[in-house]
């Protein structure tokens, strides 16, 4: 009866392991299921991160173009409400035509006149500050 013992034990020692080796197996596909979805997350956060990156850079350069291109037209606008200041003799008059508030008005007659360019302002990319009107 005792060697019947054994077997038994030994038979049920042979499931056991068969048992925990289809677990253990299961578990390590599921390792290897989260470890490739994990993989696939941060390459496309990553991809989302540079396609960000470059879109930004890219905006602030076209930015950065239409600054420049404003520069002429703003100072040809603030010269053509200094002529309506002269001719109308008045800033309410002068927001009143051009559909704009008089504190617009006061900062486009405040804004220094145009001199010579500036070598500094050139290379900055900017005509200055933005206007508010």
């Amino acid at each position: 009866m005792g060697r019947r013992g054994s077997s038994s034990r030994a038979a049920a020692l042979r499931a056991a392991q068969q048992a925990k080796a289809e677990r253990d197996a299961e578990r390590a596909q599921r390792e290897r299921q989260i470890e490739a979805a994990l993989t696939d997350f941060y390459e496309a956060t990553a991809r989302v991160v540079r396609i960000r990156d470059e879109a930004r850079r890219k905006a602030d350069g076209l930015v950065a173009a239409a600054e420049q291109a404003c520069g002429d037209p703003a100072t040809q606008a603030r010269a053509a409400v200094r002529r309506l200041r002269k001719l109308t003799g008045g800033t309410t008059e002068v927001a009143r035509l051009c559909g704009l508030n008089v504190a617009a008005v006061r900062e486009m007659l405040a804004a220094p006149e145009p001199g010579p360019p500036d070598v500094a302002a050139r290379g900055s990319g900017r005509s200055g500050e933005e206007p508010s009107w």
